[in-house]
């Protein structure tokens, strides 16, 4: 969500509905992978997603080269423009040809001066180019914007598709009108209604209304451009009642309408659904007829059909918010009257509202009544909205201000700040009482705490809730547990010594997450952990009120390693987060889903959710969540550019993250260093993690008194708690400061329990330091188990760092490590099993060649790429990898 509250534009997603297309490609690309040449002219209108096909090509053809080039309509009369980009990108190759040749592109491209060389010189030219190119790797040249193209590039390219022979080269084009018609080609068409409705979803970040959906599916006429246009910078309120605001579209095509055509326009543009029969219904009230449709049909501005769909999407705002406001109101007059108030009583009542002038209580009840349909249709954008009409319908001022601070909040919670400050600044011109505006406060301090997070908002979610509480006619347990998660969150220890000892946190007993995490910042961890385990464990993640106070749940259950609650919280919370459209809330709960998935060993799918958070925080202008990424890294072997925070959750969590980077590197001293003052204070943020780390860089720098000294502050925790988790982390701690028979018993104990549990990288870690242990005991044979398991894990998680120590282990026992890294694919393809298992047999490159009908080059190539993926350097190592692959195994699997 953007500063503004629009929908900003992100990371464009997945190809939907592209496959076929996609498959089709990869198999042409294939085809040059076996040295054969593949030409494909991909066709269609504008927006169907031809540069994104093209773009998704590219990003994949890993093993190709890829030469870009796009046709540009200001450069459609200059002379072999495009050809400039090819040459560009091939500058050894246009070194490499004959003078003649050479000459011919230096000129045309500008790069010597001379008379015009003939064409047919430039053709051939340009064709050695890319087949030399070619001879050192597979060559995709895609050649985008095809219609912009010059004539003489256009010629040339076209010369070189048709006359390419059996070389590994592939030409792409993408074409919006018939270039090229006597090459292959790819048709694209509008997607279909479920393609097209997969696709909004996945770039509509927000909950919306089915019906909304619908129509904007149906005005988009499959093209995916205009679907996401058609929500992309729009805000969710606006979405959320079906509207647009005003676009660039001009008006002109409105001049020579009768009256009764714009009125059934302005009718149709109120209607969100594009329902023709509540259409109808209410142009029949109004005594529009069916013939005012004939002069909007034949202005291509609306079709009536099964749907009223206007010819472009964003057309329906902007004739909605051109007419007069008396039009408009009597539209809606109209709808309303026209809709069924038993089936459809909050559609009904949205119309009816904003057909009033003076407030009118019986439609602001209404409202009130439909807040909870609206929210479960539209998410948390459209509650506030329907919650905004109902506070201008009510005439009475103190129910007025009530219910604007309820849509302030809401319209906070949904991301909409602009509308949220708005509706504040409209309460502090009224009288609001001490109840509305405290509660008005503690949207100013959520507001604050979101754009900063620092010990200033905190202040105010205090006063706010201590204000509210004073007030006396409402709970203030949600705010005071709110501010609490605020100061653990940014470590303000004084202010978690107020909250947590104040009288009203005494008296609402009755809160056990707020009595627990009270009782556990006062008696400790030992007299909290009881407390603290059945509040996360009967916490209510249903309760929309409580969610922000929830965030301090999902600190506390990895404090209490209870990774079954962990994963459940975070999981309801991203889930409610993303169904309401609870765009505010959505970063946090986003990154404290991604830190569940990091420890889980699935640094993909944490990767996915650190970038939206950080795209979320963007957006907003707030702060991004620096810590889970460093954590994300420091497991991938790789430093972060963050600048852990002083004190907090953040803090500690930036400082155990560099103890994993660093214990993965084998840079003890420093992991020590980050993890010592884990051994100091009692506070909830995480410590018990940095405590684990401690104890193996201690042991691992030889300083057995520290470690001694981590492993029991460590066990005085996990022994209190007993999960899977405390259990298999204490059992390995002991057994790193441990020797003989008990650390062996005591590294068993630590896979069993640590297997049972969700916590995969401390799983691989155990089984690392199992091997590790083994290993120096001399028993070099039992070690290559438990370090093959941790060294499969680690690569399936792409723990970088961590990979590599289990290789150097398990060369240390003698047994012979291949890295696969990213850089390395982890199968050979079905062609490059083929070729390893004739060359490991003893075929020559010739042998191979006339075997499987491809050139010497060609198998030269493969061969070349099958060392790489198997860390060999010549054939006569094949049969060490390969030791019983065949060469019908479509899909082989280095040994």
């Amino acid at each position: 969500m953007s500063v503004d509250g629009t929908i900003a534009r992100g990371k464009d997603p997945d190809l939907v509905g592209r496959e076929p297309a996609r498959a089709r490609i990869r198999q042409l690309l294939a085809a040059t992978l076996d040295g054969h040449s593949a030409v494909l002219v991909v066709r269609a209108a504008a927006g169907l997603g031809k540069t994104a096909l093209l773009e998704d090509v590219a990003t994949a053809a890993t093993e190709h080269r890829v030469v870009r080039v796009r046709g540009t309509a200001a450069e459609t009369d200059l002379p072999y423009a495009a050809l400039h980009l090819l040459c560009s990108a091939l500058p050894v190759e246009l070194g490499e040809l004959d003078g003649h040749q050479r000459e011919a592109l230096e000129i045309v491209v500008g790069l010597r001066g001379g008379p015009a060389p003939d064409r047919f010189l430039v053709c051939v030219a340009v064709l050695e180019l890319l087949v030399r190119a070619a001879h050192k790797r597979p060559v995709l040249c895609v050649v985008d914007d095809a219609q912009w193209l010059d004539d003489e590039s256009a010629y040339v390219l076209g010369f070189v598709a048709r006359r390419v022979g059996p070389v590994p080269i592939a030409v792409l084009f993408a074409d919006r009108g018939n270039l090229f018609a006597e090459l292959p080609e790819l048709v694209l068409e509008g997607l279909n209604h479920a393609d097209a409705y997969q696709l909004v979803r996945s770039v509509l970040p927000i909950a919306l209304d089915e019906a909304v959906l619908e129509r904007l599916v149906v005005e988009s006429r499959g093209n995916p451009r205009v679907l996401r246009e058609s929500v992309l910078g729009v805000s969710p309120v606006e979405l959320a009642g079906g509207y647009r605001p005003p676009s660039s579209i001009g008006l002109e095509m409105l001049d020579g309408l009768t009256p009764e055509s714009r009125s059934l326009l302005t009718l149709a543009s109120a209607e969100p659904l594009g329902d023709p029969v509540r259409l109808w219904r209410a142009a029949a009230g109004l005594g529009i007829r069916a013939r005012a449709a004939q002069q909007l049909e034949a202005a291509n501005l609306v079709s009536f059909g099964a749907w009223v769909s206007f010819r472009d999407p964003g057309l329906r705002g902007t004739v909605y918010w051109h007419t007069c406001v008396e039009e408009r109101r009597r539209a809606h007059a109209a709808l309303a009257a026209a809709t069924d108030p038993v089936t459809e009583p909050d559609r009904r009542v949205w119309h009816l509202a904003h057909s009033q002038i003076a407030p009118d209580d019986a439609v602001a009840d209404e409202l009130m009544a439909a807040i909870d349909r609206s929210r479960a249709r539209g998410g948390l954008p459209a509650a506030a909205a329907f919650l905004e009409q109902a506070a201008i319908c009510t005439a009475d001022p103190s129910l007025r201000v009530e219910r604007a601070v309820l849509a302030a909040e809401t319209y906070h919670a949904a991301g909409a700040v602009d509308d949220a400050v708005r509706l504040l600044a409209i309460i502090e011109l009224g009288s609001p009482g001490d109840l509305a505006q405290a509660r008005a406060e503690r949207v100013r301090a959520r507001m604050a705490f979101d754009a900063s997070r620092r010990r200033p908002a905190v202040g105010q979610l205090l006063t706010a809730a201590e204000r509210i509480d004073a007030a006396g006619n409402a709970p203030a347990t949600s705010a005071y547990l709110e501010a609490l998660g605020a100061a653990v969150f940014t470590g303000c220890a004084d202010l978690t010594r107020a909250i947590v000892t104040s009288p009203a946190v005494h008296e609402a007993g009755d809160d056990r997450l707020l009595a627990a995490v009270a009782e556990r910042c006062t008696a400790g961890y030992a007299a909290a952990v009881e407390p603290l385990k059945l509040a996360v464990k009967t916490l209510d993640c249903d309760d929309w009120d409580g969610a922000r106070s929830r965030l301090l749940a999902c600190l506390v259950a990895p404090d209490l390693w209870d990774d079954a609650g962990w994963h459940r919280l975070t999981s309801a919370e991203l889930v409610h987060a993303r169904s309401a459209g609870a765009q505010t809330l959505l970063p946090y709960a986003l990154t404290q889903r991604a830190l569940v998935e990091i420890q889980s060993g699935w640094l993909t799918e944490a990767q996915a959710l650190v970038d939206e958070a950080k795209s979320l925080a963007d957006n907003a202008g707030t702060p991004p969540f620096s810590y889970a990424r460093s954590l994300l890294e420091a497991w991938r072997g790789h430093s972060s550019e963050a600048t852990a925070p002083r004190e907090g959750v953040a803090a500690a969590v930036e400082r155990y993250a560099a103890a994993v980077l660093n214990n993965g590197l084998g840079s003890y001293q420093e992991a020590v260093a980050s993890t010592r003052p884990a051994l100091e204070g009692d506070t909830l943020e995480l410590q018990g993690w940095s405590l684990a780390e401690l104890v193996e860089a201690a042991v691992r720098s030889g300083d057995q008194r520290l470690a001694m000294e981590a492993a029991e502050r460590l066990s005085d925790r996990t022994r209190l708690c007993r999960t899977e988790w405390a259990m298999g982390v204490e059992a390995q701690c002991l057994a790193l400061v441990r020797d003989g028979a008990a650390a062996e018993d005591l590294y068993v104990e630590a896979i069993a329990q640590l297997g049972r549990c969700r916590v995969k990288t401390q799983l691989a870690r155990a089984q690392l330091l199992y091997g590790e242990w083994l290993r120096r005991q001399g028993r070099r044979c039992d070690a290559r188990e438990p370090l093959r398991a941790a060294q499969a894990s680690f690569r399936a998680m792409d723990a970088g760092a961590f990979a590599q120590r289990a290789e150097r282990e398990l060369l240390a026992t003698g047994e012979r490590a291949r890295p696969r890294g990213p850089e390395h694919a982890y199968r050979l393809t079905p062609q490059e099993a083929r070729i390893a298992s004739l060359a490991r047999d003893g075929r020559s490159n010739p042998e191979i060649a006339t075997t499987l009908s491809i050139s010497p080059r060609t198998v030269e190539y493969h061969l070349h790429k099958v060392y790489i993926k198997l860390s060999v350097t010549s054939r006569n190592e094949l049969h060490l990898a390969l030791a019983d692959v065949t060469g019908d195994q479509a899909d082989a699997v280095p040994r």
